[in-house]
């Protein structure tokens, strides 16, 4: 499986990670889906780990935690953190072993071209232990491809119910299936619609929103995102820009 996304976006990506309005409320809403009470020894594995924000927010929670990604310079960045435990590998074939994790975790890798996402989740299912739980986000809806999903090698947007089919047709149980960024969700929206995919330019200048707005506007849409962090992981919300679910091996 080859990277898709640019070594500007990864760079993009550990530079705002800890500021942006969007990952941090990504994350508060993830963190919401996980047991606070974390026995020692629990495993965590975040495919398509990234920069290592959210592996850094697991190892906090408690997990003795492993990430993986395609890209080397991502696993790099992430060891930068002080994550050791980062290994570079495909999500379609993780070279893992089966049953090792209680967790495993991937955040907006189901809709990136080279990735196939019912490989992933028999992967994950392989990977997981009986009993374990899976957290896996994606880009919701279609017809919101934009410049953003061009620029980070996303192809496919999966509606709520997209997603819980190819879960439970692995022999996943749904435990929570939401919409993310619901308050947000008419003007980001509009935002995408206005910013479709530009197929007469090289891929190369394609330029993602990952970068850090005016602070007054990143302090803005952070407290109104804010506003969704008490109604997880309880409401199932009818809406949003991404789509959740957490699953559990049974």
């Amino acid at each position: 499986m080859t990277d898709s996304m640019s070594r500007h976006e990864y760079e993009q990506m550990r530079a705002t990670e800890n500021r942006l309005w969007w990952f941090r409320a990504l994350h508060a809403y993830l963190l919401r889906f996980l047991s606070h009470d974390v026995s020692s020894g629990q495993t965590a594995l975040d495919v398509g780990c990234g920069t290592g924000g959210f592996m850094q927010q697991l190892a906090g929670r408690g997990y003795a935690t492993t990430g993986l990604d395609v890209s080397l310079l991502a696993a790099t960045l992430s060891r930068e953190r002080g994550l050791s435990q980062v290994i570079v590998g495909s999500a379609n074939e993780l070279p893992l072993a089966s049953e090792s994790f209680d967790l495993v975790v991937s955040v907006d890798v189901l809709e990136v071209g080279p990735v196939a996402p019912q490989k992933l989740a028999a992967e994950a299912w392989r990977v997981l232990k009986p009993g374990g739980r899976g957290l896996f986000v994606m880009a919701a809806h279609q017809w919101l491809l934009s410049e953003h999903d061009r620029a980070v090698g996303s192809v496919r947007r999966y509606n709520l119910q997209q997603m819980q089919v190819l879960f439970t047709v692995q022999g996943f149980k749904v435990v929570r299936a939401t919409y993310l960024f619901a308050a947000l969700f008419p003007p980001m929206a509009v935002w995408k619609l206005l910013n479709p995919p530009r197929k007469d330019e090289p891929l190369g200048e394609a330029v993602s929103d990952v970068r850090l707005p005016h602070p007054l506007v990143n302090g803005l849409l952070s407290a109104i995102s804010a506003l969704e962090i008490p109604l997880h992981p309880g409401l199932r919300l009818p809406f949003g820009t991404s789509a959740l679910v957490l699953v559990e091996k049974k």
